[in-house]
């Protein structure tokens, strides 16, 4: 591609339709995230998703007003946790899927050598 095809205004305006700023507010905080536009949607959730945990953790920690700060630390450990949980769930699930397919793969070696 050439450099006039790069630097053409309808190249300028596509690429600046990809990206558009986004104001979220986590624990309070307001926060502008330049985010491209088919996560938009994912953004949001994902803001929504952590100030839930922040209002449950909140909830639930009694005689003690944690920071912002640490409430985030909080959120941030359990969500490592929720990761490593489904990754061993899938870990799980692939070793399943592989014991099935030697049992298949068995079954059709026994299958073959009978016919």
């Amino acid at each position: 591609m050439s450099q006039d095809t790069q630097n053409s205004p309808s190249s300028a305006i596509i690429a600046k339709e990809e990206f558009r700023p986004i104001d979220i507010s986590i624990a309070g905080t307001p926060h502008r995230i330049v985010c491209p536009v088919d996560e938009i949607k994912n953004l949001e959730h994902g803001a929504e998703y952590i100030n839930h945990k922040i209002r449950d953790l909140r909830r639930e920690i009694k005689h003690k007003t944690p920071t912002n700060e640490e409430f985030l630390v909080l959120v941030c450990l359990e969500l490592y946790d929720e990761v490593q949980t489904l990754k061993n769930q899938i870990t799980k699930a692939d070793d399943e899927k592989a014991k099935v397919a030697a049992m298949i793969e068995k079954i059709n070696q026994q299958a073959g050598s009978m016919l």
